[in-house]
């Protein structure tokens, strides 16, 4: 457990701060992933259009867009912010070296994944 809280000081370090204001676009539903986001402070809503679901996520730290990057995929969603909020954003090359560049990094991104699938399945509500 520790090599993942080290693992992920090392990750989140290296992440690129970005800004968004209410309402701004991450991405959108079909968009080919190129990047990798961390949700820092703020909200984010996750639609999936075609399947009437909708996931509003806030001020919970939470990886975003690790599955579709790592598979050179597109976004399954649309992600908007819905109130100022601030990412650390990872470019999909950067993001597949930091896998190969810290012992556990793959691993630690794995759980990621896994605890996004698992918000996905609590709370993820048809509107």
């Amino acid at each position: 457990m520790e090599q993942f809280l080290e693992t992920g000081k090392k990750v989140l370090a290296s992440g690129i701060e970005i800004k968004y204001l209410a309402d701004e676009f991450l991405f959108r539903q079909g968009q080919k992933a190129e990047f990798v986001f961390y949700l820092h402070c703020g909200s984010i809503l996750l639609e999936w259009p075609n399947e009437n679901k909708s996931l509003l996520i806030a001020n919970k730290p939470i990886f975003i867009g690790i599955q579709e990057v790592l598979h050179a995929g597109k976004y399954a969603c649309t992600a908007m912010t819905t109130e100022k909020s601030e990412f650390l954003v990872f470019d999909r090359a950067y993001f597949n070296q930091l896998i190969t560049e810290f012992d556990h990094a793959k691993d630690y991104f794995e759980s990621m994944m896994l605890e996004f699938t698992s918000q996905l399945d609590l709370q993820t509500v048809k509107v």
